[in-house]
């Protein structure tokens, strides 16, 4: 009954084409007679992530496979938006087991442990551009003698793709694109129509989700965009089917088309109560670097064919006037980009720059749009790119470009998207298996020139069309080379920050060398499984350890995550061998006085770039240098920051969570402080910080705060005038009974770095023994010390 009702659904939401697809006596016209008879074609389940519910034949497709002979078999999935029932009602045999087919169809690319050898497998593989990412799969398909053919490259005699998601990725990215400029217009401070929608994954069918948007124009007409950032322009680039599905969606908005030389004035004297169309063509993305030829009408073959003679300017002449890019054209490397990291923060940097967002239907990481480096995903479509910074955020409020590039769109109209895509590649199935496929490829044309030209792989050698791919693989690997000499980062340390650092390494610049230098060879071994491609070297921090030297004479550029007081010995190094280092340590007195030797070296030792001290010093300077800049004058400085857990995770004696040292957190607590208040200067004593607390205020949260070192000192630093100042004040806060529970560790000699002559390392002593010991050496009391720290979990 379930299946029954499941079908029913289906029917009412489909167009009526669709629904014959589902119908139990729509193909009753078929002959009787059975071509494909003894021949097995397989559908495999879809493993690629949670999202991808597309198949490549729907129920009906197998129906009229089954009816002419074939045998179909097919994975049981519980995530596939057809029920398995459906398929086996239609006559497919549902089996785990699909080893008797030779021809596997599929969506995405098939991750090597399901690889099945001297099998054929049809499918997006995504090898054709060298992806790195997907040439282990392709090494194990030629080993395997795999016959592989991609979907991507199945054009006609006029060499348009003849299978493809590409309208349903423009409909759905276009979907998005709409709400997620609504919410990014909100975080701006804008309410807006487009609040009033939903992403598509919200709709059951591209027909409800274009109701809900013509629902939207319908309050776009009466109450108009947002006067601030209207009107609003949408640059769309391609010809394509990606770019007609976008369209279809735009369509559905009060709309009007222009001409790229019409923005300035659509600008200045358009209407709120539209939505503008810029189709883009390829003059307006580059021109001839010749001027001669520049002068000429624009020669499309010409570009196509020296791509090297044109310059970008899409950045100049288009970029700065519109307020969203729709980019679904495919782009390969011998064209220029679209959008550099360095254009877009120039675009950044110009005051009349309207762009807000940019939706990456292509999903090209490091492609056309270079600062698109990995793939959102349908649960987190966008980010907001930060041109000035270089990296994104998920933040709505964020200061840059709203970016969204999400690879596999279609799978968010998952019915409509798969019933098209079956229709499309049904016709060409038969002839696929009726091909013999232990002939000589040269001997296998029957299949047609579609399917034949579409082979990338056959009896373990890529096929003639696509013998580039190892030349191309090649370049990358000596392009990656070079990357690799000339960016190194040497790490040293193995501490809690360090795994944190290489994730986010290895997500921006996946490509960059990395070599650890720790003492700690478990935590080395740990990063080895973790993070892929990096090098390891076990080695003390010593200017007497030929590996710790040679790592850093290696380097690029070193980043110390040592204890602070380790750092002097890679900072003298770093200057011997003419390499840069950076800390998120405060400057101690022996690295400051290395200043001027480092200015004459060229070498850049650059501290203090955690949070704090690091973030609160970028944030300070960002508020100070825009009240100065607005001709206001600063007397009075005082800045709060600290790294809390979330107020319900702040479970235990000290409301602290150790994202970094523990040993670094509590002697901190030792330190001592210097600040300005009120016109007085007021210094705390080394170990006194617990009697230095003060109430501090966050919204609803209550915190307490302590000063944090010397204030003083960063009054030049933050372009502050010392004499003018009334109030200097850089201060940590933590959560209520922090200080008060370190006040009992330290009072117990817990924080004293000094080893105890009572104990040697290696004997086993209780917790109590120890405490006690402890206290005796500096006449104290351990029994709050004690309950503080069988409170924090310490054995006993």
């Amino acid at each position: 009954m379930a299946a029954l009702a499941h079908s029913r659904w289906l029917q009412r939401t489909m167009s009526a084409s669709t629904r014959r697809l589902f119908h139990p006596h729509s193909l009753a016209r078929f002959m009787s007679s059975k071509p494909l008879a003894d021949k097995v074609v397989a559908m495999r389940r879809e493993t690629k992530n949670r999202w991808e519910r597309r198949a490549p034949l729907s129920p009906g497709h197998v129906r009229t496979l089954v009816r002419q002979g074939l045998r179909v078999l097919v994975q049981p999935s519980p995530m596939r938006v057809f029920p398995d029932k459906l398929y086996a009602n239609a006559g497919a045999i549902l089996t785990e087991d699909i080893s008797e087919a030779e021809i596997i169809l599929g969506v995405k690319e098939v991750p090597i442990e399901f690889l099945e050898p001297n099998k054929t497998y049809v499918c997006f593989s995504h090898t054709i551009k060298a992806q790195e990412s997907n040439m282990d799969m392709l090494d194990h398909i030629l080993a395997n003698n795999i016959r592989l053919i991609d979907y991507e490259c199945m054009v006609n005699e006029a060499n348009k793709r003849v299978v493809g998601f590409g309208k349903f990725a423009g409909i759905a990215g276009m979907i998005d694109l709409l709400r997620g400029l609504g919410d990014r217009l909100l975080g701006l401070g804008y309410s807006n129509p487009y609040l009033g929608m939903g992403y598509t994954d919200y709709y059951h069918s591209i027909a409800a989700a274009k109701s809900a948007i013509q629902l939207v124009g319908s309050n776009v007409q009466i109450n108009g965009n947002p006067k601030p950032i209207a009107p609003l322009i949408f640059a769309f680039t391609g010809s394509g089917n990606v770019t007609q599905g976008a369209l279809s969606i735009f369509e559905e908005l009060p709309h009007e088309y222009i001409e790229p030389h019409d923005m300035k004035a659509v600008i200045q004297s358009g209407h709120s109560e539209v939505a503008y169309g810029v189709r883009l063509q390829r003059q307006d993305l580059a021109q001839a670097i010749d001027p001669k030829r520049r002068s000429m009408p624009f020669d499309k073959v010409h570009y196509d064919n020296h791509p090297e003679q044109y310059e970008p300017i899409f950045h100049s002449k288009i970029a700065p006037y519109i307020s969203a890019l729709v980019h679904c054209m495919y782009w390969e490397e011998r064209f220029p980009r679209l959008l550099t990291v360095e254009q877009m923060r120039e675009l950044h940097k110009r005051k009349d720059s309207r762009l807000l967002a940019i939706a990456d239907i292509s999903a090209d990481p490091y492609g056309s749009i270079e600062f698109t480096r990995e793939c959102t995903t349908i649960d987190r479509p966008f980010l907001v790119y930060n041109p000035v910074t270089d990296q994104n955020v998920h933040d709505w409020e964020a200061e840059g470009v709203l970016v969204g590039s999400v690879d596999n769109l279609p799978a968010e109209i998952p019915i409509e998207a798969s019933v098209a895509f079956g229709d499309a590649l049904l016709k060409y199935i038969p002839s696929l298996v009726a091909v013999d496929p232990s002939l000589p490829f040269a001997e296998q044309k029957s299949m047609g020139a579609t399917l034949y030209d579409a082979t990338i792989a056959c009896h373990g050698k890529l096929t003639p069309k696509f013998e580039y791919i190892e030349a191309l693989r090649k370049v990358k690997a000596e392009e990656a080379i070079q990357a690799n000499t000339t960016n190194h980062v040497v790490l040293l340390g193995s501490g809690m920050v360090a795994g944190s650092f290489l994730d986010k390494l290895k997500q921006l610049s996946p490509t960059t060398r990395v070599t650890v230098v720790s003492n700690d060879e478990a935590s080395l071994a740990e990063f080895q499984q973790l993070f892929t491609g990096i090098n390891t070297v076990m080695s003390d921090a010593s200017c007497d350890s030929p590996d710790f030297v040679n790592a850093i004479r290696s380097a690029s550029v070193v980043v110390s995550l040592l204890p602070a007081s380790l750092h002097t010995i890679p900072a003298k190094l770093c200057l011997e061998y003419g390499k840069d280092m950076m800390t998120t340590s405060y400057i101690s007195p022996e690295l400051e006085a290395m200043h001027d030797d480092a200015k004459q070296a060229g070498v850049t030792l650059l501290n203090e770039c955690g949070l704090d001290p690091g973030i609160d010093h970028f944030k300070a300077i960002d508020v100070i240098d825009e009240l100065q800049s607005s001709g206001y004058v600063v007397d009075e400085f005082e800045s709060w920051c600290g790294g809390l857990p979330a107020v319900h995770c702040a479970d235990n004696a000290l409301g602290y969570k150790f994202s970094w040292s523990p040993r670094g957190v509590l002697t901190a607590a030792l330190a001592g402080a210097t600040y300005l208040e009120n016109g007085e200067t007021h210094v705390v004593e080394p170990g006194t910080l617990s009697s230095a607390t003060r109430p501090i205020e966050v919204g609803r949260m209550k915190l307490v705060g302590t000063p944090n070192r010397d204030s003083r000192k960063y009054e030049a630093i933050y372009g502050l005038d010392a004499d003018l100042m009334q109030t200097t004040l850089r201060g940590t806060f933590r959560f209520p009974g922090y200080w008060e529970n370190v006040a009992h560790l330290q009072r117990a000699g817990l924080l004293n770095t000094n080893p105890l002559p009572a104990f040697e390392k290696g004997n086993v002593v209780t917790l109590q023994h120890y405490a006690d010991e402890s206290a005796n050496s500096v006449g104290g009391d351990a029994t709050e010390a004690v309950a503080v720290l069988k409170q924090l979990g310490a054995p006993t």
